[in-house]
């Protein structure tokens, strides 16, 4: 802890003090353009904390997904089962369960958050994990932003913007990359792409990215099986094979009007799962039998946007198209363990599941233009969105149960509706007041079938017990910013909103009476200590979050900006746990809560060619009441903190050049640190051992060092070595990497990448 205090009084030096801006002024930085607000702004006009990375830091830092920025973003933090399985968290409003996101995500024009599998583990609330080559820029809007973007959007808002087709000119690119990473195998990245001009008014742009990651996680037999006890089955199970391709066509109509169709599509295969069993081993998984766990996952982007500039307002109409499908597969062979000792199943036993996902959206917006004193934007938002999961546990138990231990097919249809609009008034040339307003309404409905053996003994599918219900509800979100602008891109703000996210239907849980009916009986037990006959619906919550903020620029050499905020959290979407035999948790609204924190960011010209960036998160996000079940079982407590929040977060950018005759070298150094979080809400010394979980309820704390040396040629090639996690730090993501049962004894537990060298190359072409 002091260490941390240290960093931190070190840091704040660096952010407030420790810069003069008089030895600064020789300096210039970059002007950042953003369209966080809809309309094309410079970073530091916008009353709103907005985090800004250009495409160029990206691509020179070589960042090929969201979560290697994640950390360098105050106030952002996340959990991981893998690629495709990632959830965000902005300023501690946690993702913990739900059938939708706290935190929206785009690319382009396209809202590319849905509601969820229906699964309490892996899947739930997760977003895409795109390939980030060609991006113009990502944006990370924080705060409630459904007055301008998606419905979800409590915590704030990620935009991948992609690079556009340009007209008129033919450009291309490609780029390779080859690495080798601790305890795996070898790495390789092939980016391209390729803007082609068809005629005066049409352009064509294609981006294809493949990449192939070796794993790093041995399959160990476990000693119950067909193995001794540590022969292993297969090594660096944990492969990754991705390939994306992005088309975007741009047909200029006229000066002031043009039509953009846009696809693209990606295709994740892993070899196995990305976890080791803790805390009994760092690098491998146990298994009675060579029981492998791929994990596949497709999608499908279609837009078509259409823009047209009036004289005094554009108008954007845009249509989006998501398609998703994935499948994975989880040994639960170690189930059969309750039905028996020994184990009675003679081959692998599986959890199987299989998800189609479908999502169409339209919004149509019309945003005022000129510079007028009045601004204002007004939009229709319309999502239909569908969700297919299936669950079976009957691969491999044909030796207990005629159709399986259990199986479920749930089918979720969403339909939302909203009108939404900004207006703002300069009242004077430093005042500006901004309000905003969104009504919504949506329906959910749930139809859900289970069978198999913890539901219906030996019926099959034609027995299955059904829920079907349908949920429906409305709210209106509001926003009102006051800014005070002084001097030259200088102002502070504050702000109020609210944000919310829809309710959902939980999965039937199964009871039994009967010990001899081990799942079942187990989960009756924990639905009647908890006082609660069945789940069924949860409502939707919603956040209340006031924030100042201050953008402050020095010389044009120094940017600092900074907000403080309060966010109040009521009747909370949280999750449930159940005892690891049980294996079915659940959502329930749980009470309110808090989160207060402070969030600043620093970037400087130290000199013509040293940069320097900053940022340090701090958050305090707890329970504000006790909630006790009907049988007076304590299910939060009042000062409990939220999961998957850090207290403490800081990143450190340094990067230097050295110009010469033919181009310049450059040395680049990232410092990302995130405090310890928690696994489950709680207290870190709570005993979860209960819930499947031996690792303890704390995940620890990390540093993560990234290094890149590089040249780049003024013949528009350039070439770098890289060291990622250079001190090859463990940072756990998640202990509890399942699809349904925490088996008491190891956490199928996920971290990062260890220690990756590699090589890497790109070339251009006009």
């Amino acid at each position: 802890m002091n260490n941390t205090r240290v960093t931190i009084v070190s840091i704040a030096w660096i952010l407030g003090f420790g810069l003069s801006a008089q030895s600064l002024a020789q300096n210039i930085l970059e002007e950042i353009t953003v369209t966080a607000t809809k309309r094309t702004s410079g970073l530091q006009e916008i009353p709103m904390s907005i985090t800004a990375i250009t495409g160029e830091s990206m691509e020179r830092a070589g960042i090929a997904d969201f979560t290697d920025i994640a950390t360098t973003v105050p106030s952002v933090s996340f959990r991981s089962a893998g690629p495709g399985r990632t959830k965000l968290n902005i300023r501690g409003i946690s993702a913990a369960t739900g059938v939708a996101p706290t935190v929206s995500f785009y690319i382009d024009e396209m809202p590319v958050q849905t509601i969820s599998s229906g699964s309490t583990s892996s899947f739930a609330q997760t977003i895409i994990d795109p390939k980030m080559y060609d991006l113009e820029r990502v944006e990370v809007l924080r705060g409630p932003q459904g007055t301008l973007y998606g419905s979800s959007s409590m915590g704030g808002t990620v935009r991948l913007i992609t690079r556009q087709p340009v007209l008129g000119e033919f450009e291309s690119s490609a780029g390779a990359d080859v690495s080798s990473t601790t305890g795996g195998g070898t790495n390789f990245r092939v980016n391209g792409m390729v803007n082609a001009p068809l005629g005066d008014s049409v352009a064509l742009r294609v981006v294809a990215s493949h990449t192939d990651n070796d794993g790093y996680f041995d399959r160990v037999a476990s000693g119950t099986g067909t193995a001794p006890a540590g022969d292993v089955f297969a090594s660096n199970v944990n492969t990754e094979e991705t390939t994306s391709v992005r088309a975007a066509l741009r047909w200029q109509i006229s000066e002031n009007a043009y039509l953009q169709p846009s696809v693209f599509t990606q295709t994740t295969e892993m070899g196995g799962k990305p976890n080791f069993d803790g805390p009994i081993t760092s690098s491998e998984q146990f298994a009675p039998y060579d029981s492998p766990e791929p994990f596949e996952d497709e999608f499908t982007m279609a837009n078509l946007t259409y823009s047209h500039d009036f004289a005094a307002m554009t108008l954007l109409a845009s249509f989006s198209q998501i398609d998703r499908e994935f499948r994975n597969k989880e040994d639960i062979t170690d189930v059969g363990g309750l039905f028996g000792d020994p184990n009675p199943l003679v081959v692998s036993a599986y959890s199987n599941e299989f998800v189609e996902l479908d999502d169409q959206t339209m919004e149509v917006r019309l945003t005022s233009s000129g510079d007028s004193k009045w601004q204002w934007l007004i939009g229709y938002f319309n999502k239909d969105a569908k969700s297919d999961a299936g669950y079976r546990m009957d691969e491999g138990w044909d030796a207990l149960f005629n159709n399986g231990l259990a199986n479920t097919q749930k089918l979720q249809e969403y339909e939302e509706q909203a009108v939404f609009g900004e207006l703002s008034y300069d009242i004077t040339d430093s005042f500006g007041i901004t309000a905003g307003l969104r009504s919504l309404d949506y329906d959910f409905h749930s139809k859900e079938e289970n069978w198999g053996g913890v539901f219906t003994g030996d019926s099959d599918r034609t027995g299955a017990n059904v829920r079907d219900e349908v949920l429906s509800d409305s709210d209106t979100q509001g926003k009102l910013t006051l800014t005070y602008r002084f001097g030259d891109d200088n102002q502070v703000y504050v702000t109020g909103a609210n944000g919310s996210r829809p309710g959902g239907i939980n999965r039937v849980i199964p009871r039994s009476t009967d010990p001899d009916e081990p799942v079942g009986f187990a989960c009756n037990n924990d639905l009647n200590a908890l006082g609660i006959d069945d789940p069924g619906a949860y409502a939707g919550d919603e956040v209340t979050s006031t924030e100042l903020g201050m953008k402050m620029t020095f010389n044009n050499s120094v940017r600092l900006n900074g907000a403080v905020y309060n966010v109040k959290w009521d009747n909370i979407q949280q999750l449930v746990l159940t005892s690891g035999t049980c294996g079915n948790n659940f959502t329930g609204n749980i009470g309110e809560a808090s989160s207060t924190g402070l969030e600043l960011e620093l970037t400087a010209a130290l000199t013509e060619n040293f940069m320097l960036s900053a940022g340090l998160g701090l958050v305090d996000a707890q329970f504000e009441e006790t909630v006790l079940s009907p049988d007076d079982v304590v299910i939060v407590e009042k000062g409990d903190l939220l999961a998957d929040v850090p207290e403490i977060t800081w990143n450190l950018g340094l990067e230097y050049t050295i110009p010469v005759r033919s181009g310049e070298f450059y040395v680049l150094g990232n410092l990302n640190y995130v405090d310890e979080t928690l696994e489950v809400p709680g207290r870190a010394d709570d005993d979860v051992s209960g819930n499947g979980i031996d690792s303890g309820n704390v995940r620890s704390d990390y540093t993560l060092l990234d290094m890149r040396l590089g040249y780049v040629n003024d013949s528009n090639w350039e070439a770098s070595l890289y060291i990622d996690n250079a001190t090859d730090e463990e940072a756990v993501y998640g202990y509890n990497d399942a699809i349904a049962f925490a088996f008491p004894g190891s956490d199928p537990t996920v971290r990062n990448r260890p220690r990756t060298v590699g090589i890497s190359a790109t070339w251009r072409f006009n």
